[in-house]
């Protein structure tokens, strides 16, 4: 894409979709025209995406100011709760000597499973893949997969807790 051309998508997508004044529906509507693929979600104002390689599922609802860098595919699940300022990106550097230690753009795809809740200002790194069900705590940086239904807190995260795998009463008396 040029740069005139991705100027324009940029202004589409991150100034008038994105804004504030855009009703929820409408703003899905206008990422849809955009490019990008998103089902049944929620996407709250302020949000950024630098690219149209990203599948949002049914159910999903990604708050204010999240920064999604999708270089690489993103798959955010059904029913995933995505907290205000959380980071997911799935570009990096490979480890340079001390003369550049950034060096070489490495990418790999980030999968979120259905069902997972992220926590405000966390971090996803690239090449990670979130299981179902699992709970990643506010502020951590996940830089490695996490198995499916687990709490996972800290820097990096690791996991905390083992959630559980029930149904949901619907029939509670």
């Amino acid at each position: 894409m040029n740069r005139f051309k991705k100027a324009i998508w940029e202004l589409w997508v991150n100034g008038i979709s994105g804004s504030g004044i855009i009703p929820g529906r409408l703003r899905i509507f206008m990422y849809r025209l955009g490019g990008m693929n998103i089902k049944n979600a929620g996407v709250r104002s302020g949000c950024v995406f630098n690219g149209t390689n990203i599948e949002i599922k049914d159910g999903a609802f990604i708050n204010h100011n999240t920064f999604v860098n999708c270089y690489e595919k993103v798959t955010i699940g059904k029913n995933v709760y995505v907290a205000f300022d959380v980071l997911i990106t799935t570009n990096s550097h490979e480890v340079g000597d001390p003369t550049q230690r950034a060096i070489n753009n490495v990418r790999s795809p980030i999968n979120i499973g259905d069902g997972t809740w992220i926590g405000a200002r966390a971090t996803i790194l690239p090449g990670v893949t979130i299981g179902e069900g699992c709970i990643i705590a506010a502020g951590a940086v996940v830089n490695k997969d996490c198995k499916p239904n687990g709490m996972y807190a800290g820097v990096p995260a690791k996991r905390i807790k083992e959630l559980p795998i029930k149904e949901h009463l619907n029939n509670v008396k």
